[in-house]
């Protein structure tokens, strides 16, 4: 079984007050980070697709991941997720791909894994925190149509919501924190001090 990931990183970082990709975690930059461990799951078969700032971003993304641009990456995440899908398997035959973040900062190699050790090949297997089901979540070909339909802001949340008991879901604390605002960021990088 053929799986790529495609990891979302093209938005403006607006509530954050801009370029959050670029953000200092540790050693790492916010992209740089998400994509550590993702890295060796998919080797070639991770992708990123950039829209704001992705001229800058380019050089740190291109050593660990392959680039797709979105020219059109203000219509919202949605409309990016459908850009990327539609970039994606205009390149390769894919049978799943995993939909990720890159302000999901504390997900860890593990739970990646983990999505991909509950697929079955024909269900979508999601992450679910905060009480929701959301990415990352791994889709089956069978989506890929409507992955590559999505528009606007809307992200895969709704196509989630439509499956609903087709879903299997994977309980994932960790993908609760989310970076938008400096103040998540401090928040994180405080919790991340105290735990060592």
């Amino acid at each position: 079984m053929k799986t790529a990931c495609l990891l979302m990183a093209a938005g403006a970082g607006a509530r954050f007050g801009g370029r959050k990709q670029f953000a200092l975690i540790g050693k790492q930059t916010l992209i740089e980070r998400a994509l550590e461990p993702l890295k060796p799951l998919f080797r070639k078969d991770l992708y990123c697709v950039l829209g704001a700032h992705r001229e800058a971003l380019r050089p740190l993304v291109e050593p660990h991941a392959r680039v797709i641009d979105h020219p059109g990456w203000a219509q919202g995440l949605g409309a990016s997720i459908g850009h990327g899908m539609r970039q994606l398997l205009a390149r390769s035959p894919y049978d799943a791909v995993l939909i990720a973040l890159a302000d999901q900062v504390a997900l860890e190699r593990a739970d990646f894994q983990r999505l991909l050790e509950d697929f079955d090949n024909s269900r979508i297997v999601a992450a679910r925190y905060a009480g929701k089901t959301g990415v990352p979540a791994l889709f089956p070909a069978g989506n890929f149509g409507e992955l590559a339909q999505l528009s606007g802001q809307e992200g895969a949340r709704e196509l989630l919501r439509e499956k609903g008991r087709e879903v299997i879901e994977v309980p994932m604390p960790r993908a609760e924190i989310d970076i938008d605002t400096p103040e998540d960021l401090e928040g994180f990088i405080g919790l991340r001090t105290e735990m060592g």
